[in-house]
């Protein structure tokens, strides 16, 4: 599992994680738009004795895919990185994704430090290993399971997220509270916008809770062989279906995730699993997080047929891990097509 470094100010610490000066050139792979950031650990590592280079990328969805990462092997092939470089990634769930998968490809794989600075990586994506890239047929089909060496997470850094990113978050966050923790649930629909407005110590403890209950998850399943990782993929099979319906970057991921959990609960009660009240509740909070709206243009047949892609569709059908009570999940499988065409459009499709 990896090891985290949680704290106000954390970017500074990055040189003490990647170590001793070895001669091998350390690499920063950076979101452009985090451009001091950058600067600051470039000279933070120099100071320390690292060889460094640095490459900037536009993180968006179009990193994600083979031939955008193509480049950036070249790129460190030719800044002479070899099996004992580090690679830092900084940046958003896309930079985690993308130069997790290029850290871990890159001559079979090399150490990897993962410098979230959304609110969504911070408490979701940057923890667990899953690397990839996304397909025309859908989102993260190409990856490998490969964990960060250290995931260093600076709430400091969040101040520079707009208010779409932080609803994203929120939507990972509010996931953990209805998968595995019914007190962190309840304590979001009340304070969901001081995580909003990154109030302290409110951010920070809740990240450090979030954290906390992937990592038990993780631990008891990283390669998902079991079935537990599971659970950490509510409202998903949606979300990723409505990305790719969308057209990859028109939502943010956490706000197709808070579309996604409401057709999840909704048919968590109409497959008996969830009672309507619970379903009923938890729906309203959902539908009232600030999503803009632009995902009902979405066919409810198209997000129905997309999700035929997903990666946990079995020989039995679509599999869906739905709800049995506020902080536990179960699995079902064969949902069929009609079943979440129905669901979709009582959420609001068309």
């Amino acid at each position: 599992m990896s090891k985290l470094v949680i704290a106000s100010g954390a970017l500074g610490r990055v040189p003490l994680v990647v170590g001793r000066p070895n001669g091998s050139p350390v690499a920063i792979v950076g979101d452009r738009r985090l451009r001091p950031a950058l600067d600051r650990l470039e000279r933070a590592l120099a100071a320390r004795g690292f060889r460094t280079t640095t490459v900037t990328v536009r993180a968006n969805e179009a990193l994600k895919s083979l031939s955008a990462l193509e480049p950036l092997y070249g790129k460190l092939l030719r800044a002479g990185l070899d099996r004992r470089s580090t690679i830092v990634g900084v940046g958003g769930g896309t930079i985690g994704d993308a130069v997790g998968f290029l850290a871990a490809t890159y001559l079979r794989g090399v150490r990897f430090v993962s410098v979230p600075t959304t609110l969504l990586a911070d408490v979701d994506s940057a923890l667990g290993g899953k690397t990839g890239v996304n397909h025309e047929l859908g989102k993260n089909l190409i990856g490998v399971f490969s964990q960060p060496e250290t995931i260093v997470v600076d709430p400091a850094l969040l101040r520079t997220l707009d208010a779409r990113d932080r609803i994203s978050g929120l939507g990972e966050i509010v996931k953990y509270g209805l998968i595995a923790d019914p007190a962190l649930y309840r304590s979001l629909r009340e304070r969901w916008r001081e995580l909003v407005e990154l109030r302290e110590p409110y951010t920070s403890k809740t990240i450090r809770r979030c954290l906390a209950i992937k990592a038990r998850i993780v631990a008891a399943d990283e390669r998902e062989l079991t079935g537990l990782r599971e659970q950490l993929n509510f409202g998903h099979t949606v979300a990723h279906a409505l990305e790719a319906v969308a057209g990859f970057g028109t939502l943010r991921h956490g706000e197709a995730v808070i579309v996604g959990m409401r057709a999840a609960t909704r048919l968590s009660a109409l497959r008996g699993t969830l009672s309507a009240g619970a379903a009923a509740e938890i729906d309203a909070f959902l539908g009232a997080l600030p999503v803009p709206p632009k995902w009902r243009r979405a066919p409810a047949s198209a997000v129905a047929a997309a999700t035929r892609h997903d990666k946990k569709r079995t020989a039995k059908g679509l599999r869906f891990v739905l709800l049995d009570r506020i902080g536990h999940t179960v699995r079902a499988d064969g949902v069929s097509t009609e079943e979440l065409v129905h669901v979709l459009r009582e959420v609001g499709f068309r």
